[in-house]
């Protein structure tokens, strides 16, 4: 299992195929797997070098007490990308993984040559999307956990999700495996190891990605927003306030596009992939933003 030690911490990285550089970020509570299961990686490794890693507290990965903003997780990226010597590279986020990829866009310029973004919600525009607990994939876990006992407040909130289901009983495990299936099962299982951090708070935090600077990115910017997405404001958002983007729809999907519909999804990212990787290296470095590392 290749790992990475970076400022302390381990991170499980996979690599395969040859050509441009494209990263991989899958989102929060979920790990890397989302790429190689769905078979995205072995898609897009036919036209590109391509790197998926674990996210600190994610799969494999060393999962610290604190340090989950998208400022920390972007520095992460930018200390992946120098310890594996990769040249400017296409970034594919998914959900949180898109806030982490267009943060690391925003503060390290000259390592980011575009980004792909799926189904992104950014905290920096929360005041666009005051009704998130509405979600559909909150709504359905919420309900099959209060179903079997458990007792969550009517908002989203994942630091008392995180505590619930380290606190889940068998009996109460069971009732979530029948009602949502197994591999929901498997995945929410994987959250108890982020109860004793502050990721459930600090993913809501901007930490610096503003409106502002969301209007600043310089990199091409494609946001392929699912067809029955709940940010619809936000995409809004970005197709009036970014110069250089192109939305797309992903067809049948509902925030789960890499697995919900993954052969569109594929192609569109493999479209847009070869379409950014021909238009050149990105742009200038800012050497005093970097330097200073400011979110």
């Amino acid at each position: 299992m290749p790992m990475l030690d970076l400022n302390g911490l381990r991170f499980h990285y996979q690599q395969k195929g040859s050509g441009p550089d494209i990263i991989l970020v899958h989102a929060v509570t979920s790990n890397m797997s989302v790429w190689l299961f769905s078979n995205i990686m072995d898609v897009l490794a036919k036209d590109f070098h391509v790197t998926a890693y674990d996210m600190r507290g994610h799969g494999a990965s060393d999962a610290p007490a604190s340090g989950y903003t998208s400022a920390d997780m972007a520095e992460d990226l930018r200390g992946l990308h120098l310890a594996l010597n990769l040249g400017p590279a296409i970034i594919v986020g998914h959900s949180y993984g898109a806030v982490v990829a267009t943060h690391a866009a925003v503060l390290y310029p000259a390592m980011v040559r575009g980004l792909i973004l799926s189904d992104p919600y950014f905290p920096g525009l929360a005041d666009l999307e005051p009704n998130l607990a509405d979600m559909e994939g909150w709504r359905d876990v919420r309900a099959a956990l209060v179903a079997g006992g458990a007792e969550l407040g009517p908002d989203i909130d994942f630091t008392r999700l995180f505590q619930v289901v380290a606190d889940l009983t068998p009996e109460q495990k069971q009732h979530f495996s029948q009602t949502m299936g197994e591999s929901s099962l498997r995945w929410l299982l994987q959250l108890p190891r982020l109860a004793k951090t502050t990721c459930g708070r600090d993913v809501f935090a901007p930490a610096g990605l503003t409106a502002d600077r969301l209007r600043g990115i310089q990199q091409p910017l494609v946001a392929l927003y699912d067809e029955h997405t709940s940010f619809g404001a936000t995409r809004a958002f970005l197709q009036d306030s970014v110069a250089n983007i192109t939305i797309e729809t992903v067809p049948g999907a509902r925030h789960l596009a890499p697995l919900q519909s993954t052969d569109a999804f594929s192609q569109l990212v493999q479209k847009h992939g070869r379409r950014i990787s021909q238009m050149g290296a990105g742009p200038p470095a800012q050497p005093a933003l970097e330097a200073m590392g400011a979110p």
